[in-house]
């Protein structure tokens, strides 16, 4: 065997090795991508809780609900190292739920009160925002102003309602959210469309069960495109990523080319 020969075999064997890490490391991340999800509902107070499942880590929860690491420690008061355990309920993130103030009513002499329609009982208000999230953390702050032209979709489980609306803009001091009311009270399901050149920085499908005289605001938050992405935190403290198995593999298979040219040349 020459020596142009014994080249183009270990040109192969690498080209082979690299082609099958890249094809392991597509597997996995396309794996990641088809978990999946099912937004919680809030409960009373509010809150989103999420279980977390046997075995997942914080990059995977972050995967799945789209709620960066940095919320989740914050939500949850947890460590850098964000250590969740199989069974543990975390809050992922959290809804404003005000009841309407009760209508206030003028005494007035009976000979003077005239004959009016009583309201429709167990109606309620839902009430939507999406913000411009400048800083990326998934939460409304002071100075991140309301965005137009999120497609705002508002439908019941059973069917029988389907409403849409257009978020407005502005300062949320001066201008109020866009709201669907007289809403029979429920279980519904919001879903937003974010406008061109933004990103989400919050989920954008969320499940929202509404009580009689109840106004809920819901916010979604967005970040232009160009923008840099919120700092995720990461959990490789417990676990070793596919990219450094991949480079691992990678340099083995040089290493055993080179050994295996020298041995060839010192035979020789």
């Amino acid at each position: 065997m020459n020596k142009r020969t014994k080249l183009l075999i270990s040109a192969v064997l690498f080209l082979l090795i690299t082609t099958l890490a890249v094809a392991t490391l597509k597997t996995s991340n396309i794996a990641n991508a088809q978990t999946p999800y099912n937004t919680p509902t809030a409960d009373a107070a509010g809150r989103i809780i999420y279980t977390v499942q046997a075995g997942e880590f914080c990059s995977q929860i972050q995967e799945r609900t789209g709620v960066p690491i940095s919320e989740i420690i914050r939500l949850n008061g947890l460590t850098e190292a964000c250590e969740v355990f199989g069974g543990d309920e975390i809050v992922i993130g959290m809804v404003e739920v005000t009841p309407l103030p009760p209508t206030a009513t003028a005494t007035i002499p009976p000979g003077q009160i005239t004959p009016t329609l009583t309201p429709m009982p167990g109606l309620a208000e839902i009430c939507v925002v999406l913000f411009h999230d400048m800083d990326g953390n998934g939460m409304r702050t002071e100075g991140e102003d309301f965005l137009y032209g999120g497609e705002v979709s508002v439908n019941d489980r059973l069917g029988t309602i389907s409403l849409t609306g257009t978020t407005v803009a502005g300062s949320p001091d001066i201008v109020e959210p866009y709201c669907f009311t007289d809403l029979p009270v429920g279980t519904y399901n919001i879903s937003i469309a974010i406008p061109d050149d933004f990103n989400a920085t919050t989920i954008t499908n969320y499940p929202l069960e509404v009580r009689a005289g109840e106004s809920a605001t819901i916010d979604f938050g967005a970040q232009l495109a160009s923008a840099p992405g919120a700092e995720v935190v990461s959990d490789t403290v417990r676990r070793i990523p596919v990219l450094g198995i991949v480079g691992l593999i990678i340099l083995l298979a040089g290493v055993g080319l080179g050994v295996y040219m020298w041995r060839s040349n010192k035979a020789e």
